[in-house]
């Protein structure tokens, strides 16, 4: 099976930090952050109906006038998820434009706000001129704060001196019926096939009895004779962010055996103070880190201008405390 995610910077490591990513199955898509996205085709920036925010600095989140004004006259529901605060902050954002032409527009914007226990929500809806609707409350378990047929999706605060959501998207066990297994035991394939897979997702019990026609199998019976599995994908991302003690503790239960860590890297290992004082990760720091969680893969972005034309010096000093393949 082939990793099914394609996974974009909105921009060169130099430039506004975020990703885009698309289900290459689902065709479902979403952004980790909303830098510039002038780079993006709008067919691309239109796929995308969630958002994933980490914080509210201008360069995380420039991108969503862009993404807005794309979005206005379509009948659509974007969802946006964010630390605390950013609530106010998109709607502070909305409402520095006037809506008196709308009425007709069914553009919907839920906005989520995670807190250490809680999800806070509201909705803003462009045919009533983008006034919050009223606020929801949902308490969070076990940091999950999306929860789709296809993934869901993680999240913890970290300290960036402000807040500072860091992402993971996980997707359930893969599972894929060979066609030939199925053709030899005369099996159709239909709708049967859906409740096998969501089963086994469930980690269902392997005795449970399966009805096939005339005949009875156990699941894991069936498991054997027809499917392909192997574990879901894991792709983490980590803005913003020092490294300290606290945040280490936080991050690392969050991002552990990713398949993919996106993270910053904002400066070289010479300007440790800098990182430090402006709370920010150094090149050696993101290498650590993915050691320390056993991360399949590394990609750095958001390298700070003070460095331009030492780009390569960042995978070096990352490479220099990870194992793995740096991409």
């Amino acid at each position: 099976m082939t990793f099914p995610w394609l996974v974009e910077p909105l921009n060169q490591p130099f430039g506004d930090p975020g990703f885009r990513l698309e289900h290459c199955f689902s065709r479902t898509a979403l952004f980790f952050d909303l830098g510039d996205l002038h780079a993006l085709s709008n067919r691309q920036i239109l796929r995308a109906s969630l958002i994933f925010i980490s914080h509210g600095h201008i360069d995380h989140l420039i991108g969503f006038d862009h993404l807005l004004r794309l979005n206005l006259n379509r009948s659509r529901h974007l969802q946006v998820f964010g630390p605390p605060g950013i609530i106010t902050l998109l709607g502070h954002k909305l409402a520095g434009y006037q809506w008196n032409l709308v009425s007709d527009y069914e553009l919907r914007i839920s906005v989520s706000e995670i807190d250490e226990h809680e999800i806070r929500q509201t909705v803003f809806v462009c045919r009533h001129r983008f006034q919050p609707e009223t606020l929801i409350r949902q308490t969070i378990n076990d940091h999950l704060i999306l929860q789709t047929p296809t993934f869901r999706v993680k999240a913890v605060l970290t300290d960036h001196d402000i807040p500072c959501l860091a992402f993971a998207l996980e997707e359930p066990l893969q599972i894929k019926f060979r066609p030939e297994a199925l053709a030899s035991q005369g099996w159709t394939p239909g709708p049967w096939l859906t409740r096998i897979r969501e089963l086994l997702q469930s980690q269902a019990a392997g005795e449970t009895i399966i009805r096939l026609g005339e005949k009875s199998f156990t699941l894991q019976e069936i498991a054997a004779s027809i499917a392909i599995t192997r574990p879901g994908q894991k792709i983490s991302y980590v803005a913003d962010t020092s490294f300290t003690p606290a945040n280490l503790e936080t991050l690392l239960p969050l991002i552990r055996h990713s398949d993919l860590l996106l993270c910053e890297a904002a400066f070289l290992d010479s300007a440790t103070a800098k990182a430090a004082a402006s709370r920010h990760l150094t090149s050696g720091q993101a290498g650590r880190l993915a050691q320390l969680a056993g991360v399949r893969r590394l990609r750095l972005f958001h390298f700070s201008p003070r460095h331009s034309g030492q780009q390569s010096e960042f995978y070096q000093q990352a490479a220099a405390y990870y194992s793995g393949p740096i991409v």
